[in-house]
């Protein structure tokens, strides 16, 4: 007798979920074309935005849009690695920190080493925030990941990221063979702003004869500032609704490079380059709906017809930043997909 009057109400929820999975469903057809259910149930359910002052001293905010899906990423269980190493690297007059990830169970004596710079448009993000990523990384590609926490804007403008990036990198290459790494097998990368400064060391790399790079390894990487990149379609298409805000992209550009009078700059956007000739191997991993799609593709496009093995993997339902969304199936397709390149680069299985 209690089932049968409790059955109308379980019966009215049942039909209540039905119809809000019915309901929500219809988020992930867009104008653009679909869009993955969990991305489109994110961003209409647990996004919003917030004003942050990175820094209480300089008159800068930006107004930031926070998409709670990542938090609850943050919530998964974080690969394992078999140790980590809090480092202090020199750049110039200043010191940046930077942590080092060792893989378990090496394959080989001597491991690829991994630079990476994380996201968050040259103003936000950190080695900590990146963590989650990063050993996952070091974990599934047997790498050494040296995870680099490069000076921000507004304090610190263009070119200071790049300067600690490109010594970050020279760090790596001195110190491979004392980390368990190869000094030949060294890999730059990074997501987002992390992905320009990786293109951008490794154009540095090249121009100064060394180190020597293995491969470069991009994540809807920032290619072309200039003009805050307004001149590519996909920044008008996906301006604003799908995680990364115009007024955002605006207020980095602002606080990165608003003094530099040529934003054609090669080390600011790395499109603007004369040639991509010499650069190391590349993987350029892109979301369909990211404003930065099209001016990554642009630099994919480049460097084939330069003559630079490169691959490009796209996932036509994601949105920017889904790399450090570890509840979407496709990032852990991109991690596959990024060491079955880095096994062919560096010559070595390093599993």
């Amino acid at each position: 007798m209690v089932y049968l009057r409790k059955r109308p109400i379980i019966t009215a929820l049942l039909l209540i979920i039905v119809g809000f999975a019915a309901y929500s469903y219809t988020w992930t057809q867009t104008e653009h074309g679909k869009l993955d259910y969990r991305a489109a149930f994110a961003l209409q359910l647990l996004s919003f935005e917030t004003t942050f002052t990175p820094d209480p001293e300089i008159d800068f905010s930006v107004e930031l849009p926070v998409n709670l899906i990542y938090a609850l990423s943050g919530l998964l269980p974080k690969a394992d690695v078999a140790k980590t190493q809090d480092v202090t690297l020199q750049s110039g007059e200043t010191e940046i920190p930077a942590r080092i990830y060792w893989p378990l169970s090496p394959a080989s004596e001597q491991l690829p080493v991994w630079v990476y710079f994380h996201g968050g448009g040259f103003v936000v993000g950190s080695v900590d925030i990146f963590d989650a990523l990063t050993r996952q990384l070091a974990a599934e590609a047997g790498a050494i990941v040296l995870s680099v926490d490069y000076r921000l804007a507004p304090r610190h403008p263009w070119p200071a990221a790049t300067l600690d990036g490109y010594a970050a990198l020279k760090w790596a290459a001195d110190n491979a063979e004392r980390l368990g790494g190869d000094p030949e097998q060294i890999i730059v990368g990074g997501d987002s702003a992390g992905g320009n400064l990786a293109a951008v060391v490794a154009l540095m790399a090249r121009d100064q004869g060394s180190p020597h790079l293995a491969a470069q390894v991009l994540y809807y990487p920032a290619t072309d500032l200039g003009d805050n990149g307004t001149v590519w379609p996909s920044n008008e298409k996906f301006r604003d609704g799908y995680g990364l805000s115009t007024k955002s992209m605006m207020a980095f550009s602002e606080a990165y490079f608003g003094h530099v009078e040529d934003t054609a700059e090669p080390y600011l956007s790395p499109l603007r380059a004369e040639s991509l000739r010499g650069l190391p191997p590349a993987l350029v991993v892109t979301a369909g709906f990211d404003p930065l799609t099209d001016s990554a593709h642009a630099y994919a496009e480049r460097m084939q017809a330069d003559g630079v093995d490169t691959t490009l993997a796209h996932f036509p339902q994601m949105i920017h930043g889904f790399m450090s969304i570890g509840l979407f199936n496709q990032q852990q397709q991109a991690v596959d997909r990024t060491v079955a390149f880095i096994q062919s680069a560096v010559g070595v299985d390093t599993k």
